[in-house]
């Protein structure tokens, strides 16, 4: 099967194409930052994704049979205080990718969305919320935006099976950012001081990227023409960043002093706690093997590898 991940020199993306390599598909990515690691060896398009007759010519080379679109701004942070990042890098790529896909043939479009669109639930999160959506950050705002419009493609294009998946925190290899990232590398250049931003009492769930790549290909070989999917992906349990603490200090074998702030968020857009309901996946028969705190000890072991092998 050939395929085409736009954004595939991302987190997620660069997981998703080492795994579809291994399987032995056929892998094209299109991305504007080359590969920065250099172990992708398949066909690689630089470009940006938010230009549409960019990406339709890509498309048109590559003739894919899937489309993953996964290009977004992945630094909410940043988004806060840049809002053109959100609505460049990741509503625009949407309607870039849509409109070029409604100019050439594909058979299915899979959408990486996120927890970010729910904003502050009290209870589990199901695929369709019995409230509004409340995305707190320019980023939420802006994949959901994205459903909408990936939404009303799938209306006007019934030929297409498209799947949206909903990412909740990820970590593992060859990441670029997030709570595991930042704390490892703070830890490796100072192991006797770690500041964390927030009160530490933040609890979400944590999947390994290695589990979520394998769950959206689960719900994407399911996808028949004209199917719209929306599926959680993510562990039934949470984890709090004061355990998560203790979990990669256990990993890095230090005792680190750990100054904590005083808000309950870390930043502004900060989601303090949600958790999925995971049962629409599991009772279509995808399980998340590894709860939040064995993902983290293990995102924890893969990025010391990593550094170890810079």
């Amino acid at each position: 099967m050939q395929s085409l991940i736009i954004g595939g020199c991302g987190f997620v993306g660069r997981n998703l194409a080492a795994q579809l390599l291994s399987s032995g598909e056929s892998v094209a990515v299109l991305d504007r930052i080359p590969d920065s690691n250099g172990r992708f060896n398949g066909d690689s398009y630089l470009g940006d994704a938010q230009n549409a007759e960019f990406v339709s010519s890509v498309i048109q080379e590559v003739n894919p049979e899937v489309i993953y679109h996964l290009a977004a701004n992945s630094d909410i942070q940043k988004g806060i205080a840049d809002s053109s990042l959100d609505f460049g890098d990741t509503l625009m790529t949407t309607i870039a990718v849509v409109q070029a896909c409604e100019l050439n043939p594909v058979n299915q479009l899979v959408f990486a969305s996120s927890s970010a669109i729910f904003g502050s639930v009290d209870g589990l999160i199901a695929e369709t919320p019995e409230g509004f959506y409340k995305p707190a950050s320019w980023y939420g705002k802006a994949k959901l935006a994205s459903e909408y419009v990936i939404e009303t493609f799938s209306k006007n294009n019934p030929e297409v099976g498209v799947l949206i998946t909903r990412f909740p925190n990820v970590v593992g290899p060859l990441a670029t950012h997030g709570v595991v990232f930042d704390f490892v590398r703070k830890l490796l250049k100072d192991p006797t001081h770690l500041h964390v931003l927030g009160n530490g009492y933040q609890k979400k769930p944590y999947v390994h990227v290695q589990e979520l790549v394998a769950g959206i290909e689960f719900f994407r070989k399911q996808l028949q023409p004209g199917d719209f999917e929306r599926i959680n992906l993510g562990p039934t349990d949470t984890i709090t960043v004061r355990q998560i603490v203790t979990e990669v200090t256990s990993v890095l074998g230090i005792s680190p002093e750990v100054n904590y702030e005083d808000g309950a968020t870390g930043w502004t857009g900060d989601i303090p706690h949600y958790q999925f309901d995971a049962s629409s996946m599991q009772r279509r028969g995808f399980v998340i093997k590894s709860n939040s705190r064995q993902a983290i000890h293990q995102a924890t072991s893969d990025l010391v590898a990593e550094y170890g092998e810079k």
